[in-house]
C-alpha cells in the first residue's frame, strides 16, 4: 500500500490524537529552548554576597544626588545618589555615593547616613582595593593612625537590574578617624585631600580639597599646605630635623613610617604625589597622612601588571618632596627597617597575608566571573586571580631585601 493510502486509511481521531501529541511536544519543546535560554542571559547571581537594590527614577550623575531608594537585607531606605569619582565616572561601571534619609548600619559596619560603593572597574581580580583596606587597618592596633574604611562585597541592582559585583564601605570622615568637630580657624581639626599632582614643592590650590573644617572657602587649607610646604623645602637640615621645631614634631612618627612601609609593598602606583589625605585632630595635635584610591595597587592596574620586584625609591624621592628629605634620615630609614621586619614577622607574615587573599577569593570567585562577563571583561580572568597570587609572596621576597639593603 502507498504511504498516501494509509495515512487516508488511518481513522481520523487516530490521527487528530497524534496531531495533538506532536503539538504538546513542540511546545515543550519552544518551552526547554526558550527557558534555558533566558536562564543563559540572566545571571544566577551566588546567594553568599548580601544584594543590594537601588531604585531611582532619574538618571544618576556625578554632579548632583538624586532621589533613590535603597535595600539591603530586606531594610529599605529613602536616600540620595550620585556617580562618585572623577576618572573612574567615565567607565562603564561606576561607583556611587549615597547618603541616606537616616543612619544605618550595614552588614556589621558602623551606623551612618553617608556610604560609598566602589565599582572596582579597573580592580581586575575585585580583591586589590578590598585587601590594601584590611592591610592598612591591621596596622592599628600598634598604629592609631592606620584608619581606613570597613567595607564589604555586594551585588548590585539598579532598577531591578543586576549591574555587578561592588564594594560597600563606609566614608572617610571627621568620624572615623575620630577627629573633633571642625571649627573656622586654624587651630581646627583639619582634613585635606590631595586629588590631583603635588609634588609638595610648590602650592596649587585647585589639587587640594578641604573636607574639615566645612568652609566657604580654601583659607584655612591655604595656609596651612602653604606653610608644609615652605618648611619642607625651605628649612635647612638643622630645623627639619629638630625635635622641638621639626618636621617629628608636626607629624606623627609612626604615622609617617608606616604610610612608607605600607605604600612601598603595596605598590601603590597612582600615588605619592597625588590620592592621600593630610589631616590633624585640633591643634597641637600632630599631622598624619591615610592612603587612598587603590586602582593602580599589589602589582597590577586594569589590564597592565607590574614586576614584584619593581623599585619605586628613586619615584617616591621625585614625586614627593616630603619623603625625599625623610629617606636621607638615618632615624627615619633605620625606623623603617625595624618596622618592616617587626611587621613580617609578628604580622604580615606570608601565611597571614595569603589566607585574607585566599578567603576573600573563595567568597566571592562566582560573583567575579558573573560581574565580569556582565561588561564584557572576563577574558583571561584567571591570569589576573592567578598573578596576584603568586605576586604578593614574590613581593615579599623583595621587600625583605628591600628593607635590609635601605
Amino acid at each position: 500500500m502507498k504511504r498516501k493510502e494509509f495515512i487516508r486509511n488511518v481513522p481520523r481521531s487516530r490521527r487528530k490524537q497524534e496531531l495533538f501529541f506532536i503539538l504538546i511536544f513542540g511546545m515543550i519543546l519552544v518551552g526547554t529552548v526558550f527557558y534555558y535560554s533566558y536562564e543563559n542571559r540572566t545571571p544566577q547571581i551566588p546567594e553568599n554576597i548580601p544584594k543590594f537594590y537601588i531604585t531611582c527614577q532619574q538618571r544618576i550623575n556625578k554632579y548632583s544626588y538624586r532621589d533613590c531608594v535603597v535595600d539591603l537585607e530586606q531594610d529599605s531606605t529613602i536616600a540620595e545618589i550620585k556617580i562618585r569619582g572623577a576618572f573612574n565616572a567615565l567607565f562603564d561601571k561606576v561607583g556611587y555615593r549615597i547618603r541616606l534619609s537616616e543612619q544605618k548600619s550595614f552588614l556589621g559596619m558602623r551606623s551612618d547616613d553617608d556610604w560609598q560603593l566602589f565599582a572596582m572597574y579597573l580592580d581586575y581580580p575585585h580583591m586589590r582595593v578590598k585587601l590594601c583596606f584590611d592591610i592598612w587597618r591591621s596596622l592599628e592596633e600598634t598604629n592609631p593612625t592606620a584608619i581606613l574604611p570597613d567595607s564589604e562585597y555586594v551585588n548590585v541592582y539598579l532598577n531591578e537590574e543586576y549591574i555587578g559585583l561592588y564594594l560597600l564601605t563606609e566614608k572617610n570622615d571627621r568620624k572615623l578617624f575620630g577627629l573633633d568637630r571642625g571649627q573656622n580657624n586654624l587651630d581646627s581639626s583639619l582634613i585635606f585631600q590631595l586629588k590631583a599632582f603635588s609634588d609638595l614643592r610648590t602650592y596649587d590650590e585647585a589639587v587640594w580639597e578641604q573636607d574639615l573644617p566645612i568652609a566657604e572657602d580654601n583659607t584655612i587649607m591655604n595656609y596651612v599646605i602653604t606653610s608644609l610646604i615652605g618648611f619642607i623645602n625651605n628649612s635647612n637640615d638643622a630645623e627639619f630635623f629638630d625635635p622641638n621645631i621639626g618636621v617629628y614634631s608636626k607629624f606623627d612618627f609612626q604615622n609617617l613610617v608606616d604610610f612608607y612601609v605600607y605604600n612601598y609593598f603595596t605598590l601603590h602606583l597612582d600615588f605619592w604625589n597625588k590620592n592621600y589625605f593630610i589631616m590633624r585632630d585640633t591643634n597641637p595635635n600632630k599631622f598624619f597622612l591615610i592612603p587612598w584610591d587603590f586602582d593602580g595597587s599589589l602589582g597590577q592596574w586594569g589590564e597592565v601588571k607590574f614586576s614584584a620586584d619593581t623599585n619605586l625609591e628613586d619615584s617616591i624621592r621625585e614625586k614627593n618632596a616630603l619623603f625625599n628629605r625623610l629617606l636621607n634620615d638615618n632615624h627615619f630609614i633605620e625606623a623603617c627597617k625595624v618596622r618592616w621586619f617587626e611587621l613580617r614577622k609578628d604580622l604580615w607574615t606570608e601565611n597571614y597575608l595569603m589566607d585574607m587573599l585566599f578567603e576573600t577569593y573563595e567568597k566571592i570567585k562566582e560573583s567575579i566571573k558573573l560581574s565580569m562577563e556582565l561588561y564584557d571583561m572576563e577574558d583571561n580572568m584567571d591570569n589576573y586571580v592567578n598573578y596576584l597570587i603568586q605576586w604578593i609572596p614574590d613581593r615579599i621576597y623583595f621587600c625583605d631585601s628591600y628593607f635590609t639593603d635601605l
